[in-house]
């Protein structure tokens, strides 16, 4: 498993134009009906850095790689061949961060802002509320309330179900802790929480124990130095 990571705060607005010619004209068309800029960077920048991971991985033009997506709407890797490698992109405020494995992934990033903390009761299983709210502060219940939301989150991406999946019927709370091994209808998950920003909490699942221990952040200019060259034409290797 490799994670990745792009801050997108400092993300340069004159390469928009240029770099969404790298993109499928189904995801730029998209993209550009989004109101907010800010949104529009996040799903271009995460759709790069996907395009930019799998490109390297398995040696494949960048105009090549095509994705489709599942009955729920997951998006997966549609070339030839291609039994063995998957995918999973998030973004939230400045961060827009992907995860590979070769099996099935989920990852879910948020920024940790102000929630109403009876959400949980609402849509998480005991064990869960119960962990949030003994926390000793209320800063902790922010902080474990989203540990909670993320790691259930990437578990519900990993399985590509979407919300037809209930949030309250499994827990990935176990001694007092969101990461380590979780049996989800009679198959192993693994959870796993990681430190990225402060003011954001980032979880990742998988089928297997995960040996990726950091994330490697990867600056805007590297995404834009691999699609476009110092004239903001197309790189020779994304055809």
């Amino acid at each position: 498993m490799q994670i990745y990571a792009v801050a997108i705060s400092h993300f340069p607005n004159t390469q928009l134009i240029p770099l969404l010619s790298c993109v499928s004209r189904e995801k730029s068309d998209k993209l550009s009906r989004f109101h907010h800029q800010e949104d529009l960077i996040r799903g271009l920048v995460g759709d790069l850095l996907v395009r930019k991971v799998i490109s390297e991985t398995l040696a494949v033009p960048v105009k090549r790689i095509v994705f489709g997506t599942n009955s729920y709407g997951k998006p997966y890797l549609a070339i030839p061949d291609n039994n063995s490698f998957h995918y999973n992109v998030s973004h939230s405020g400045d961060w827009v961060v992907c995860a590979i494995d070769d099996s099935p992934v989920g990852i879910d990033i948020e920024r940790i802002q102000p929630v109403q903390l009876e959400i949980s009761r609402r849509f998480f299983a005991r064990e869960e509320v119960e962990f949030i709210e003994q926390a000793p502060s209320d800063d902790q219940k922010q902080e474990r309330f989203f540990a909670v939301w993320t790691a259930k989150e990437s578990y519900i991406k990993a399985i590509g179900q979407g919300l037809s999946h209930s949030l309250n019927n499994f827990s990935t709370v176990r001694e007092g802790s969101v990461e380590g091994l979780r049996v989800f209808d009679h198959c192993d998950w693994y959870l796993k929480a990681y430190s990225l920003d402060d003011s954001y909490a980032l979880a990742v699942c998988g089928q297997k124990p995960q040996a990726c221990e950091t994330v490697r952040v990867i600056s805007p200019d590297d995404i834009i130095g691999y699609f476009l060259d110092d004239h903001g034409q197309q790189n020779v290797h994304v055809h």
